[in-house]
């Protein structure tokens, strides 16, 4: 028996999403809405600086906080034939955000990870950064591999602290365009079921369609937010979440719609 209708304004992740699993498992009736294409670039720069004596031999670790990021760099790998250089990139300390792009790193076949649980925010891990003995001694030089669009906590922090920071963006994001097709469609046929309809903000990109359309059609519909960002961009629409995840992961917004 279905017990609740949950949309999640996200891509699913590939090849398993932690959020299908939990909220299908127990019963909820699943549905994606995703709002952004995310797509490789710079692949032959990034080979021809992964695969060069300076990384492979000056470069202590490879900040890398998002799971698209880790995605493109999985494209990358995949072009390096040589399998001694693959085992020497994955063998650079990784840093990262959160638990799930720490689990993602480590099925990518990176040996030492750090930040994950210990670092839930960009402040967080370049703390930890800073702090590592890693960098007390010789190089510090240390690659960013990011999105064409990401906030600068991280480069301003190292570099205050003199890390020697290279950034190379690693993909870049688009608004779909067929988003308010796909969210009509799906809205209209769930909109009179009687079971009781949650819809997930991750983050406000491509959501101002959505936004718009939920302030004037908002009956019937509880609003979730993955964290204090979004909550403050739905507010600012003036739709108050029902609930705000306490962290970013599929166990924490699981619990917390099914304690409402």
């Amino acid at each position: 028996m279905v017990k609740k209708t949950i949309i999640l304004l996200k891509n699913a992740t590939v090849p398993s999403d932690p959020y299908q699993e939990i909220f299908v498992s127990n019963n909820y009736e699943t549905y994606f809405v995703p709002l952004l294409s995310h797509s490789s670039v710079n692949q032959e720069l990034i080979i021809e600086f992964l695969t060069s004596p300076e990384f492979l031999f000056e470069y202590k670790g490879i900040i890398i906080t998002s799971q698209r990021c880790i995605e493109s760099l999985d494209a990358v790998l995949s072009k390096i034939q040589d399998e001694s250089i693959i085992n020497q990139i994955l063998s650079k300390t990784a840093y990262t955000v959160g638990p799930a792009t720490f689990d993602v790193l480590d099925k990518l076949g990176f040996k030492d990870i750090r930040g994950g649980i210990m670092a839930g925010n960009g402040a967080a891990l370049s703390e930890l950064i800073i702090n590592d003995p890693l960098f007390k001694e010789g190089s510090t030089k240390i690659l960013f591999l990011t999105g064409e669009t990401r906030k600068d906590i991280i480069p301003r922090k190292l570099l205050i602290a003199n890390f020697e920071l290279k950034e190379l963006v690693a993909y870049k994001t688009d608004i779909m365009d067929d988003v308010v097709d796909r969210y009509d469609a799906l809205y209209q046929s769930i909109k009179d079921t009687k079971n009781e309809k949650w819809i997930v903000f991750f983050s406000p990109q491509g959501t101002n369609y959505i936004t718009t359309h939920l302030a004037e059609n908002k009956a019937g519909f509880k609003i979730a937010s993955i964290g204090p960002t979004t909550e403050e961009y739905l507010t600012e629409k003036g739709l108050c979440p029902d609930y705000v995840a306490k962290k970013p992961n599929a166990q924490s917004l699981f619990e917390g719609i099914e304690s409402k």
